[in-house]
């Protein structure tokens, strides 16, 4: 049932991230990204968002109570969103995400998709173990922290989706390709700093804690997330310094290579997810 549980953490923080990072860049590029095939892909990633939300609770459900056939309990599960702090925040984020499944379905202005789903990722913060790591008086902080840290990968994340088809065209259009890869590595590079900043602040919150003993299993599921992101922020690096001048030049090796770069970021962000999955069911500390 973890498997089960961080697959699906995995798969809605995926969803949620690539609706909010898109949708940013979209109003960022303004009306250079309107295109008719990522409009498609965002309306039937909105409905997996909201369809691993649920999972996700039902999920959860099972964890607290320890029984699996709470999973189809609807008085357990309707308890859980009426008395806890998880089911609590399932509620509000629920009604986003519905909302936004109508936004994308509708194609309506990128800078309100943005904004509800922006919100839906921010909230997950306030369950996360960063604000519940030092206590009362820093929960919020620590929470407006590791928001700031969901936005900024969902950026990275949601910002490489909305590059693809534009990577993948044929006929090329180097020029709007280097316009757009130019945008993304300018906000990119800033949203990367902000991501490595709160992600430290958000490691040295849970793991300073004294007296107790780190889990080797959390501290295993950080080092894999921490190597890979450190792959993925090379690929970009090689994107930003090695293939995109080359592709201002005309170079048909970094056109032909562009798209690798794009997918295997993406790839990487991927098992990243994966590992926050684990991570997010993972105890810090031994008990």
């Amino acid at each position: 049932m973890t498997i089960a549980f961080a697959l699906i953490r995995a798969l809605h923080f995926a969803s949620v991230m690539t609706i909010f990072g898109a949708t940013t860049f979209q109003f960022l590029s303004r009306r250079i990204l309107r295109d008719s095939r990522l409009r498609g892909a965002l309306a039937a990633i909105s409905v997996v968002a909201l369809l691993s939300a649920v999972l996700s609770l039902c999920l959860a459900s099972v964890q607290m109570t320890g029984d699996p056939d709470a999973m189809f309990d609807i008085q357990v599960i309707s308890t859980v969103a009426a008395q806890t702090l998880y089911g609590n925040i399932f509620l509000v984020r629920l009604a986003l995400l519905v909302g936004l499944v109508l936004l994308c379905v509708a194609d309506a202005a990128p800078a309100l998709k943005a904004t509800v789903s922006g919100v839906a990722l921010a909230l997950l913060a306030l369950t996360g173990h960063a604000a519940a790591a030092q206590g009362a008086q820093f929960k919020y902080a620590l929470a407006a922290v590791d928001a700031l840290h969901l936005l900024t990968a969902g950026f990275w994340i949601g910002g490489l989706v909305a590059l693809i088809p534009s990577a993948m065209a044929r006929p090329l259009d180097v020029p709007m390709l280097v316009q757009l890869l130019r945008l993304f590595s300018r906000w990119g590079m800033a949203a990367v700093a902000i991501l490595m900043v709160a992600g430290t602040v958000n490691g040295i919150a849970i793991l300073d804690t004294h007296g107790m003993a780190w889990s080797r299993a959390y501290l295993t599921w950080l080092a894999i997330k921490l190597v890979l992101a450190g792959l993925m922020i090379a690929l970009a690096l090689t994107n930003r310094f090695g293939l995109m001048p080359g592709l201002a030049r005309g170079e048909k090796e970094a056109a032909e290579t562009v798209p690798l770069t794009l997918f295997s970021e993406l790839g990487c962000a991927a098992l990243i997810l994966l590992a926050v999955g684990f991570l997010g069911l993972t105890a810090p500390m031994q008990m």
